[in-house]
Protein backbone atom coordinates (compact mmCIF):
# COMPACT_ATOMS: atom_id res chain seq x y z
CA UNK A 1 0.00 0.00 0.00
CA UNK A 2 1.07 3.83 -0.65
CA UNK A 3 2.25 5.64 1.99
CA UNK A 4 -0.04 9.07 3.24
CA UNK A 5 0.33 11.88 0.63
CA UNK A 6 1.25 15.29 2.51
CA UNK A 7 -1.56 16.31 3.13
CA UNK A 8 -2.87 12.76 5.10
CA UNK A 9 0.84 13.36 7.00
CA UNK A 10 -1.09 16.73 7.98
CA UNK A 11 -3.65 15.29 8.84
CA UNK A 12 -2.67 12.72 10.78
CA UNK A 13 -0.36 15.10 12.92
CA UNK A 14 -3.00 17.27 13.78
CA UNK A 15 -5.05 13.91 14.94
CA UNK A 16 -1.92 12.77 16.92
CA UNK A 17 -2.22 16.45 18.79
CA UNK A 18 -5.50 14.99 20.08
CA UNK A 19 -4.98 14.92 24.06
CA UNK A 20 -6.27 11.65 25.77
CA UNK A 21 -9.80 12.17 27.09
CA UNK A 22 -10.31 14.51 24.17
CA UNK A 23 -12.41 14.73 21.25
CA UNK A 24 -12.82 16.29 17.97
CA UNK A 25 -14.70 15.75 14.31
CA UNK A 26 -13.67 14.75 10.96
CA UNK A 27 -14.77 18.45 10.31
CA UNK A 28 -13.15 20.67 13.18
CA UNK A 29 -9.55 18.67 12.06
CA UNK A 30 -10.70 19.89 8.18
CA UNK A 31 -11.17 23.58 9.83
CA UNK A 32 -8.31 23.86 11.46
CA UNK A 33 -5.96 22.83 8.61
CA UNK A 34 -7.88 25.20 6.18
CA UNK A 35 -7.91 28.25 8.58
CA UNK A 36 -4.09 27.89 8.54
CA UNK A 37 -4.60 27.95 4.29
CA UNK A 38 -4.72 24.90 3.14
CA UNK A 39 -8.13 23.33 1.82
CA UNK A 40 -9.07 20.36 3.31
CA UNK A 41 -12.64 18.72 4.01
CA UNK A 42 -14.08 16.17 6.74
CA UNK A 43 -14.41 13.83 3.88
CA UNK A 44 -10.89 13.90 2.83
CA UNK A 45 -10.36 13.69 6.70
CA UNK A 46 -12.20 10.56 7.04
CA UNK A 47 -10.41 8.72 4.58
CA UNK A 48 -7.04 9.81 6.03
CA UNK A 49 -8.39 8.15 9.17
CA UNK A 50 -9.88 5.02 7.56
CA UNK A 51 -6.95 4.42 5.25
CA UNK A 52 -3.74 5.78 7.59
CA UNK A 53 -5.28 6.01 11.19
CA UNK A 54 -3.55 3.39 13.14
CA UNK A 55 -0.22 5.58 13.81
CA UNK A 56 -2.48 7.79 15.40
CA UNK A 57 -4.90 8.15 18.13
CA UNK A 58 -7.87 7.68 15.40
CA UNK A 59 -10.31 6.90 18.36
CA UNK A 60 -10.90 10.89 19.18
CA UNK A 61 -12.32 11.68 15.56
CA UNK A 62 -15.66 10.82 15.53
CA UNK A 63 -18.89 12.57 13.21
CA UNK A 64 -19.97 15.71 13.86
CA UNK A 65 -23.14 14.97 15.39
CA UNK A 66 -21.09 13.31 18.47
CA UNK A 67 -21.38 9.73 17.60
CA UNK A 68 -19.11 7.15 16.84
CA UNK A 69 -18.47 5.58 13.14
CA UNK A 70 -20.11 2.24 12.83
CA UNK A 71 -17.34 0.40 11.58
CA UNK A 72 -15.11 1.29 14.70
CA UNK A 73 -17.76 1.14 17.01
CA UNK A 74 -16.65 -1.39 19.38
CA UNK A 75 -12.82 -0.11 19.22
CA UNK A 76 -13.59 3.36 19.56
CA UNK A 77 -16.00 2.63 22.50
CA UNK A 78 -13.36 0.84 24.51
CA UNK A 79 -9.94 3.29 23.82
CA UNK A 80 -12.92 6.07 24.70
CA UNK A 81 -13.99 4.95 28.41
CA UNK A 82 -9.96 3.74 28.99
CA UNK A 83 -9.66 7.44 28.96
CA UNK A 84 -12.49 8.21 30.93
CA UNK A 85 -14.70 9.55 27.96
CA UNK A 86 -18.51 8.42 28.66
CA UNK A 87 -19.72 6.49 25.67
CA UNK A 88 -23.97 5.66 25.28
CA UNK A 89 -23.93 3.66 22.52
CA UNK A 90 -22.80 5.60 19.45
CA UNK A 91 -23.14 9.04 21.17
CA UNK A 92 -20.14 10.35 23.06
CA UNK A 93 -20.12 14.35 24.48
CA UNK A 94 -18.60 15.89 21.55
CA UNK A 95 -19.16 19.27 22.71
CA UNK A 96 -18.02 19.19 26.42
CA UNK A 97 -15.07 17.17 25.52
CA UNK A 98 -14.35 19.64 22.31
CA UNK A 99 -10.27 19.81 21.68
CA UNK A 100 -9.32 22.58 18.86
CA UNK A 101 -5.62 22.79 17.95
CA UNK A 102 -3.86 25.77 18.39
CA UNK A 103 -3.56 27.48 15.13
CA UNK A 104 0.22 27.88 15.53
CA UNK A 105 0.90 24.01 15.75
CA UNK A 106 -1.06 23.80 13.06
CA UNK A 107 0.70 26.05 10.64
CA UNK A 108 3.93 24.72 12.24
CA UNK A 109 2.96 21.17 10.95
CA UNK A 110 2.34 22.83 7.50
CA UNK A 111 5.71 24.41 7.19
CA UNK A 112 7.09 21.17 8.11
CA UNK A 113 5.01 19.67 5.36
CA UNK A 114 5.88 22.28 2.94
CA UNK A 115 2.99 23.82 2.43
CA UNK A 116 3.52 26.87 3.66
Amino acid sequence: MKGPSPLAEVVLDVVGLVPAGALVSYGDVARAISECGVACTARQVARVMSRFGSQVPWWRVVQEGGTLAEPVLVSAGEHLRAEGVPVDGRRVPLEARRWWPDPQMVRDILTRGGFV
